[in-house]
């Protein structure tokens, strides 16, 4: 109910703006009538909502009963991959502020829920069926295909890996494709819109202190690409690497709006996350779009948003190193090979260094 039309005051949501374009109102079909900015499954979603709503309020009611739907899938599908995982599922966490403040705000909702399929079919060995939920899910917001690597490398047989590809290659071309070829015009629009778009929420905007650098953004890049190719060469379990990539994406991306948390929360049930960090992470979140209509100018350095996304952004990272930690890896193992120290790798209890240090000076003596 907080960005529900009927609610006075209530607070902005992307499903609301929606609404005031033109196009949507007349109920012209996105991509073949009008760009929209999203991949083809948002454009869809947003589209039947308008033509069973009718009215803006027959709209938003639709869309939030389509977002219900898809919150009841996903706690079962959180269910099943918490007993596969051997985790205890605690129903308070579907009670995060990022769920009450973003569930029905834009599409990642069901971006959450496709990912948390992919997982949980992979896990039940359903792998055909998890390339299935992944390829949906890039169909909705591109950040799932950060995620294809780490299935496949998951993968033992490269028979297996290619079908895998195939599959969620063939999902995405299914909602592509006829885009390409009957309006493509509207492709190229997507890639030149996202182009000229600035930082929006990325915590490095303090030291660029332009939203609009291109340095910036070859930045982040960087930052992601690094991040990615670490975690995908971690050794450690599936459900803990989905959503180190998920973060790593989310630490580097030059967009990470505040609804983009809504992807990491079904992971932080399923996987019992309980550390401190996750709180902070969540409040500071939350506080964004709160704070973001106080200042004229919320996507520059300086004020009042930006430094909650600067203080979301280490929090995300204490996550991130507290989900290691209980995974079995320190920090100092993420480091390069030529980078470690000796010392810094030395495990030792103090009695057994001690007891080293006395054997060589017995044997310098000796």
């Amino acid at each position: 109910m907080l960005h529900s039309p009927w609610s006075v005051p209530n607070i902005y949501s992307d499903i609301g703006s929606f609404w005031g374009r033109a196009e949507i109102q007349q109920g012209l079909v996105p991509y073949f009538q009008f760009f929209f900015e999203y991949p083809p499954i948002s454009g869809y979603i947003i589209y039947l909502a308008r033509v069973i709503g009718g009215s803006y309020d027959g709209y938003y009611s639709t869309f939030g009963f389509m977002s219900l739907v898809s919150a009841l899938v996903l706690a079962w599908s959180c269910w099943r991959t918490a007993n596969l995982l051997g985790s205890r599922l605690n129903p308070l966490y579907f009670f995060l502020p990022s769920v009450i403040v973003y569930g029905i705000y834009n599409l990642d909702l069901f971006n959450a829920l496709f990912i948390i399929l992919s997982l949980q079919f992979f896990l039940e060995d359903r792998k055909g069926v998890s390339a299935a939920a992944l390829g949906l899910s890039i169909a909705t917001k591109l950040v799932g295909v950060v995620l294809l690597p780490i299935y496949l490398l998951e993968l033992r047989k490269n028979r297996l890996r290619l079908r895998y590809l195939l599959i969620t290659v063939g999902v995405v071309a299914f909602f592509y494709l006829p885009i390409a070829l009957l309006n493509f015009k509207d492709l190229s629009q997507f890639y030149s819109y996202f182009r000229g778009w600035g930082l929006e929420d990325a915590w490095y905007v303090w030291i660029f202190q332009d939203p609009f650098s291109a340095y910036a953004k070859w930045f982040g890049i960087a930052v992601a690409g690094i991040l990615l190719l670490r975690v995908y060469t971690l050794k450690v379990s599936l459900a803990p690497r989905v959503f180190l990539g998920l973060a790593a994406y989310l630490l580097g991306t030059t967009i990470y709006s505040p609804q983009f948390n809504l992807m990491l929360i079904p992971l932080v049930i399923v996987l019992a996350i309980d550390d401190p960090s996750l709180y902070a992470w969540e409040v500071f979140n939350a506080l964004i779009i709160l704070t973001w209509f106080l200042v004229p100018n919320p996507t520059w350095p300086w004020t009042l948003p930006q430094a909650m996304v600067l203080l979301r952004a280490g929090s995300l990272a204490w996550l991130c190193l507290a989900l290691l930690h209980k995974n079995g890896i320190r920090p100092v193992e993420l480091l390069p090979s030529f980078l470690r120290q000796p010392s810094l790798l030395d495990v030792s209890s103090p009695k057994a260094q001690v007891k080293d240090l006395q054997k060589a000076e017995t044997e310098r003596r000796l």
